[in-house]
């Protein structure tokens, strides 16, 4: 019969080197793509960089490509809109000899994607190896495209392989050593366990492992118990996620669908034969241009705040003036609150030079949300926007002498698509999105968003900021 410290050790040896195995697949390819796509980051920062460097005259494009790329070590392509090569810094190529670059993989993504920029990698004859090429749609009418050689991505996966080998012998070293003199003293107390652990996996997430041995089995035990009690609450918390995710799923559909049923309404009717009354003609057009300009609303708020929630942090900060920022905010609302006798002000007791810290687009994005859903619930009194300096904090203050908002609903005012009053918010054309936006705005900023408010009195929407 076989002692069980063989079938552990050697049970426990295979499945290391099956799992090692799979950790170096997936290591390589997880470090090879980090590292390329950090090599196409740099070179997006660079191709937007040598646009700006490049002069607009085609005759001295060649000149200066030629110059760039040794300060940026890369190969440089100039290519116009129609795929003509404008400069080219590999001497290997000469102009005239170089075909059409438009349906290069990396020149089409760039067409195709948003930002303006493509990537591919892909074997070059000329330097025998795999390239990175990134390109970028300038606004001046034609791409930048930077190629440079993945060596230094392949130095660094190599040495981590090494790595993985020199750890992985070292283990199955000590898995040799330890194990034998370690099985001895599982055995008896692995049975309560094993029977434990089959339970949880069962879905008894409240068994309870007993722990009466003070050694490494219970050390097990309690760590059992503690996955135990976070699976727990991790399946809880999907369980909410899966919730939010429906009521997500539900609310848009529904907002969606409300639009898209009148403007199908509208149609009909028009070709039903109203079309030939052009008063009725005009008013459902109209009235379906309403339609369409919600629709456009809500499908903008919700790619914004996909955005954000997606984002990583990255965000263009710099000093800027906070008045600066409002004030313009302030006068593109102007002529609605005319219409209602509303006076719009702004006050600040910060510093004259005073700069706060931030995004400037993410903050504009969430004052425009704010101060538009002041204007829009307030029929009589002021709008005011506030700036002052809280202990280390700057807090910005969208005050209003409107409708208030009912206790009872202040603490879900920021979830997607929750409306307070919701017939009178679709009669004003609001996306139901707008305070989820300013809430991820301000959590990317690490900062907070708070609201005080009283029915018929009006309310004020905090957003504070951490200063630098």
């Amino acid at each position: 019969m076989k002692k069980i410290s063989s079938q552990i050790s050697a049970a426990l040896i295979i499945l290391f080197l099956v799992g090692f195995i799979i950790l170096l697949v997936i290591t390589d390819q997880l470090l090879k793509k980090n590292l390329q796509d950090q090599i196409v980051e740099d070179l997006k920062i660079q191709c937007v960089l040598i646009d700006n460097l490049l002069p607009q005259d085609t005759d001295s494009i060649q000149l200066a490509v030629s110059r760039l790329s040794k300060m940026v070590d890369a190969r440089i392509t100039v290519i116009d809109p129609s795929g003509d090569v404008l400069g080219e810094s590999d001497e290997h190529h000469k102009l005239a000899d170089l075909d059409n670059h438009l349906n290069r993989d990396e020149v089409q993504e760039a067409l195709r994607n948003i930002d303006g920029f493509g990537f591919s990698i892909r074997y070059s004859q000329t330097v025998k190896e795999d390239l990175v090429y990134t390109a970028y749609k300038s606004d001046r009418q034609r791409f930048i495209r930077l190629a440079k050689q993945q060596r230094f991505v392949d130095s660094v996966v190599w040495k981590v392989r090494w790595l993985l080998f020199a750890s992985a012998f070292g283990a199955i070293a000590i898995v040799l050593i330890m194990v034998p003199r370690v099985s001895r003293s599982l055995t008896r107390p692995l049975t309560d366990i094993i029977t434990a652990a089959e339970d949880i996996k069962g879905g008894n997430y409240d068994r309870e492992i007993l722990v009466s041995e003070d050694n490494e089995i219970g050390e097990l035990g309690k760590i059992l118990n503690s996955m135990s009690a976070k699976l727990k609450g991790d399946i809880i918390q999907l369980n909410q996620l899966q919730e939010i995710r429906k009521d997500f799923v539900a609310n848009a559909s529904h907002e969606l669908r409300t639009p898209i049923s009148s403007i199908r309404g509208f149609v009909e009717t028009l070709l039903d034969g109203a079309y030939h009354d052009e008063e009725v003609s005009r008013k459902f057009l109209e009235r379906t241009l309403s339609n369409v300009i919600r629709l456009e609303n809500i499908v903008n708020d919700m790619l914004d705040l996909s955005k954000l929630e997606v984002r990583d942090k990255g965000l263009s900060l710099r000093y800027f003036d906070v008045g600066e920022h409002v004030r313009p905010i302030l006068s593109d609302f102007e002529e609605r609150a005319n219409k209602k006798g509303l006076d719009l002000k702004f006050e600040s007791s910060l510093p004259a030079d005073y700069k706060l810290f931030a995004d400037p687009y993410q903050f504009e994005k969430a004052m425009t949300n704010l101060i538009e859903n002041a204007v829009k619930y307030t029929e009589n009194g002021y709008v005011k926007v506030s700036v002052q300096k809280v202990n280390e904090e700057v807090a910005v203050t969208v005050e209003d002498t409107g409708h208030g908002v009912r206790q009872e609903d202040i603490t879900r005012i920021f979830e997607r698509f929750y409306r307070v009053d919701k017939g009178r918010s679709r009669q004003q054309g609001g996306s139901g999105l707008g305070l989820s936006i300013v809430k991820h705005v301000m959590e990317i900023h690490n900062g907070s968003v708070r609201v005080e408010s009283e029915i018929n009195k009006g309310s004020r929407f905090i957003l504070t900021f951490p200063t630098m």
